[in-house]
């Protein structure tokens, strides 16, 4: 594990001088403090930042093939390197480390651009073919790992973070805001591949690798969900092939864990008290042999909040050595501001600032911790998946009968609002992307300065969306499918992997998701979304595979989202810091908000008229991302 960064010269013109890159290096230090590593020749120049797990000793990069001419840096891990050194080993190849690292080079050799497919793990790669002048970007199956790129001055200019191009003094000087992201942002709460905040920097999207070559450039697919592997909407099925279904999935899900325990340093897990994050340990410690250190989060004071006595009763069932960190709103006073610097992509997600807290609280023991993350994408256990089953019968409703309904008048609070609006929605884009937003429609319209009316009259944040709708037609999905299809391409990597990699590598600690092995994101996508969505219970076959392994009451709990207690704390110990930023002349300068209707949102939060809490963190952040990284 590491952070990576670099450039190729693919046209003439001002070479970029060689402190450069130490700089890009020093950006994401953070990423990996044990070591660092540098390749500079002729147009291209490599460098990491290293996190050693694997092979501590030697496992160094960059990293060439035995000639010389085809090097690598590499970020994340290759979690069935072993299998394919020993299949290269035959085929003639020579290691001189026991590193995951080497086995790139050589596969490169052995396959060309193929070996990408026979690639098992969580990465993000460049790598140089001397021979051809040749650069290959790629990332992983599902974009666990992030990767960056920007062009400038004729120079391609790529690296795990933001920062790491924005310590190019070019591409620093050129820096611009897509004020169009912007509007993204508070609408999605996250900025979906392949556009950043950033004018020009770009996110190479999952699944696809980056070709350099002769001047040029393009983007590619390596991997796709198998189309013969799809299970047909309507097919019908018999109890038998659902327990086979069961079965198989707790086979490769248990293979997945086994593979992603592999490390030479301690290994602990993330375990929130869901089912997701108790079966991965349960998983782990069948496979370990051992107790699993095991690390939990709570909220001092804020009992509705806290989860600790379930994942307490996890831990004392499953005999892990448990560890809890209590949260209180200091804490985040002094941390919103601080943490920003990590969140050059940032979502607006409130879960960041107590993940990142549990990261370095573990990264006191452990270097791997395993988490629960996927689930939920995979198997429909989110609400909005039960919730759109629903439109059929919304839409049923004659409209004198709507036009009585309280909601329609918004009497109710947003969560409730914002559900009714999706169900009467048509067309399933709309329909996600009303259950997606940061507040209703109307809300935002009311905020938006000039800035954000501009492009709300010029642009359609849905275009993304609209765009993965096509591109699963050949599925021929059922609604929940494409739902769940949707989030695997947006939501999964843009917000819930970014938010992972960026609290847990800001303590430079790595964290693997087991549940996102692209083998088993295959075999859930085969499924129909009857065996994971029966009867308003979502993730219906994966609580049937985990019956064996922890206890019913977790398995059977309500599902509760990772909620931070921020409403409250905005109202109290928080209300200083939000109404300075808020307040601020930078703030109202910006010219993406309305003032007054800003103002409005706080007295509505702070007089129990509405709960803005996410809002107003997402106004918050937005601030802070302009100082850290434009001011």
């Amino acid at each position: 594990m590491c952070g990576i960064a670099g450039f190729v010269q693919f046209k003439p013109g001002n070479a970029l001088k060689p402190n450069v890159l130490k700089d890009m290096a020093e950006a994401i230090k953070h990423r990996g403090p044990d070591d660092d590593g540098f390749y500079q020749k002729g147009p291209v120049a490599l460098c990491m930042t290293r996190l050693s797990i694997v092979d501590l000793a030697h496992g160094s990069q960059p990293i060439s093939n035995e000639r010389g001419k085809v090097w690598t840096v590499f970020n994340g891990e290759i979690y069935n390197h072993l299998e394919l050194r020993e299949e290269l080993e035959k085929a003639g190849h020579h290691f001189k480390t026991q590193s995951d690292t080497e086995v790139i080079v050589h596969a490169y050799e052995e396959y060309g651009d193929g070996f990408i497919s026979r690639l098992r793990g969580m990465f993000a790669i460049a790598l140089w073919d001397e021979t051809f002048q040749k650069l290959l970007l790629i990332r992983d199956h599902v974009g666990v790992k992030p990767l960056y790129y920007t062009t400038q001055d004729g120079h391609l200019i790529f690296g795990s973070e933001i920062k790491a191009l924005l310590a190019v003094p070019s591409v620093n000087a050129a820096k611009k805001v897509d004020v169009k992201q912007i509007l993204t942002l508070m609408t999605l709460q996250y900025v979906p591949t392949p556009d950043t905040l950033f004018k020009g920097v770009r996110k190479l999207p999952a699944g696809h690798y980056l070709i350099c070559q002769s001047g040029k450039l393009s983007v590619k697919p390596y991997w796709k969900l198998p189309l013969e592997a799809k299970v047909q909407a309507g097919h019908k099925y018999s109890k038998s092939d659902e327990n086979l279904w069961v079965d198989e999935l707790r086979l490769r899900f248990f293979a997945s864990v086994k593979e992603q325990l592999m490390a030479d340093v301690p290994v602990g897990a993330f375990l929130s008290g869901g089912m997701d994050s108790s079966l991965v340990v349960s998983a782990m410690t069948r496979q370990a042999n051992r107790p699993i250190k095991t690390y939990s989060v709570g909220f001092e004071n804020e009992h509705d909040f806290n989860e600790l006595k379930y994942s307490q009763k996890v831990s004392q069932w499953l005999k892990s050595e448990h560890r809890e960190l209590m949260v209180n709103a200091k804490m985040l006073n002094d941390l919103i501001p601080r943490l920003v610097k990590y969140q050059d992509d940032p979502v607006i997600d409130p879960a960041v600032l107590p993940s990142f807290l549990v990261s370095l609280f573990a990264r006191n023991e452990v270097k791997v911790v395993l988490t629960g993350e996927g689930a939920d994408e995979l198997f429909g256990g989110y609400h909005r998946y039960s919730f759109d089953r629903f439109h059929s019968r919304i839409k049923a409703i004659p409209d004198w009968i709507k036009g009585m309904v309280p909601f329609v008048t918004g009497y109710l609070h947003d969560p409730y609002h914002q559900a009714w609006q999706a169900l009467n929605k048509e067309d399933l884009v709309k329909r996600h992307l009303a259950w997606s937003r940061l507040c209703l429609e109307e809300t935002l319209q009311g905020l938006a300065g000039d800035k954000l009316l501009y492009e709300m009259e010029n642009s359609k944040v849905e275009e993304t969306l609209e765009r993965i709708f096509e591109e699963a037609a050949p599925y021929k999905f059922d609604n929940l499918n494409l739902m769940l299809y949707m989030d695997l391409k947006t939501w999964l990597p843009d917000d819930l992997l970014n938010k992972v990699d960026r609290t847990s590598m800001a303590a430079s600690l790595e964290a693997r998701v087991p549940y996102l092995d692209h083998r088993l994101v295959e075999f859930a996508y085969s499924l129909p979304a009857s065996v994971k969505l029966r009867g308003g219970i979502g993730k219906y076959i994966l609580k049937r595979a985990a019956i064996k392994y922890i206890p019913r009451e977790i398995i059977n709990r309500r599902k509760k989202g990772f909620a931070v207690p921020l409403g409250p704390w905005f109202k109290k110990e928080l209300k200083p810091l939000l109404m300075d930023i808020l307040g601020s002349e930078s703030f109202k300068k910006r010219g993406y908000f309305n003032q007054d209707k800003v103002n409005e949102v706080i007295h509505d939060h702070m007089t129990g008229k509405q709960d803005h809490h996410l809002l107003l963190y997402g106004l918050l952040l937005v601030e802070l991302w302009h100082r850290q990284f434009v001011d």
